[in-house]
């Protein structure tokens, strides 16, 4: 508890601002830019992100997992990431020229050419992002984040509103890493030495690949689609899926991104203690069900609201498609704790199975809607969760030992309080509707009733235990469990 009080805050502050920074970006590069600008870069940023994952080599969490850790990890690690950022940049380079000079695709080749630079950062920068992971240094992180975050919000709608195109998200990004690495690097106390152990890599190596693999699979799941997207159905019909994907993201990031920040290092600390570890892991899955369900749930209700508010009217197509993402973003964070927890069991290959089921449905949605609209696209995509949700189960029983239905059972309470927060905010919907209402007003009754009540419906089913956790939360985890 100790440790949740001093993480868990700055993790929200980290998430949030990052979150909130990019929905406000996107709300206004939407109305400067055009879908097909939005598809160009979406295509060139997913080959690039794809690269990253792979020269990444999962070395970020083995460094976060292995205990314990000497000096020589380190420096192995830091070399090796170097050289594989340079590998990844030279790729990036390579596929840009192929696209300018044999596919004549100009703007998404020079496009390429400009990201490609991001896999050198990554390189660099892979130590010292790892090493704050690993200490559970989440206000340093938050501040390094944000202020990256605000860099290429203020350059990004800079260069848009003066008509620099896509080329504003290009530089701003650029502006971004350089501006993340001076400062990761300022606060980073140890410059790695020139040495490099072969043996003290392949340790990492073993832990990382797996994890690596993983990663690129999943990444299947929006950058191989984006890709196969605009190859198939073109930039324009891209521009609004990367758009949906956005719209979401913003919010999927944040808990995304909390969840990611005290999994692995949490976790890991408590190996040696298996039932302190699954305790652990039950409730934050208990935890992240009552925070990111209702966020979801409440952020597809309102669509109709605030996507012609915030994005502008031309988006309006994307709108079903935000809905789907968002049931599919509500049921997926349920399980958002299942990777770190095997990853600190030491079972990363567990993970693989699932992710190559993801990828092959994700290819086959592609390709079965090659005559159909965005909305039929999304809807295929989405199919994925009915076949990795089960498979996540699975995993769990088998390698953790835990069933199916002590696994389920901490869902039970947040899906209660969801489906009444629901029910509410449709009643108070259908009932404004023929008042004729500005989409404002009808967003922030929306919004009011969510959030009344979802927190009546909480504090009737858990009164007695949110005043124990809120003692235990102010007395630093002095208290007894059951109090």
């Amino acid at each position: 508890m100790k440790n949740m009080r001093r993480v868990v805050p700055w993790a929200i502050v980290d998430s949030l601002g990052v979150g909130l920074l990019g929905f406000l970006t996107l709300a206004i590069m939407t109305r400067v830019l055009t879908p097909t600008d939005f598809g160009s870069v979406a295509f060139a940023q997913s080959i690039v992100l794809l690269t990253q994952l792979v020269i990444g080599l999962g070395i970020n969490e083995a460094l976060i997992q292995r205990r314990p850790i000497d000096m020589l990890h380190l420096d192995s690690a830091f070399w090796m990431a170097i050289a594989l950022g340079l590998s990844g940049f030279l790729f990036c380079v390579g596929v840009g020229l192929y696209f300018i000079f044999h596919l004549e695709q100009n703007l998404v080749g020079t496009i390429l050419l400009a990201e490609g630079t991001a896999c050198l950062f990554t390189g660099l920068n892979l130590l010292p992002s790892a090493m704050l992971d690993r200490k559970l240094r989440t206000k340093a992180i938050a501040r390094r984040t944000v202020a990256g975050k605000l860099s290429y919000c203020i350059v990004a709608i800079g260069l848009a509103l003066a008509q620099f195109g896509v080329w504003s998200i290009v530089i701003a990004g650029i502006v971004q890493n350089i501006l993340l690495t001076v400062i990761f690097w300022r606060g980073h106390t140890r410059m790695p030495q020139r040495r490099f152990s072969w043996a003290h890599a392949k340790q990492l190596i073993v832990f990382g690949f797996p994890v690596m693999l993983e990663g690129a699979l999943w990444a299947f799941l929006t950058r191989v689609f984006s890709l196969l997207i605009g190859a198939i159905h073109g930039m324009s019909m891209l521009g609004f899926v990367s758009v949906a994907f956005k719209a979401t993201d913003a919010l999927s990031n944040i808990v995304g991104s909390v969840a990611g920040r005290i999994g692995l290092p949490l976790f890991s600390s408590m190996q040696a203690d298996k039932e302190r570890l699954q305790r652990s892991f039950l409730q934050t899955t208990q935890v992240m069900a009552f925070v990111s369900t209702p966020i979801f749930v409440g952020l597809a209700l309102t669509t109709a609201q605030w996507v012609p508010l915030l994005l502008g009217d031309k988006w309006a197509e994307a709108i079903p498609m935000i809905v789907i993402l968002c049931f599919v973003w509500a049921i997926s964070f349920t399980r958002v704790f299942v990777s770190p927890y095997l990853r600190a069991l030491g079972h990363p290959r567990a993970l693989l199975l699932p992710a190559v089921c993801a990828s092959a449905c994700t290819i086959a949605a592609v390709f079965l809607t090659a005559h159909q609209s965005a909305i039929y696209i999304i809807a295929a995509w989405s199919c994925r969760v009915a076949v990795t949700y089960p498979l996540g189960l699975h995993l769990l029983r088998k390698y953790a030992a835990i069933p199916i239905r002590q696994q389920m059972q901490p869902l039970l309470s947040p899906f209660l309080c969801v489906t009444f927060m629901a029910a509410c905010v449709y009643a108070a919907q259908r009932g404004l509707q023929h008042l004729a209402l500005p989409l404002v007003a009808m967003l922030f009754i929306s919004m009011a009733v969510g959030a009344l009540s979802y927190a009546l419906a909480v504090l009737l089913l858990h009164r007695e235990h949110l005043s124990g956790l809120w003692a235990n939360w102010r007395s630093g985890g002095e208290l007894k469990q059951g109090s």
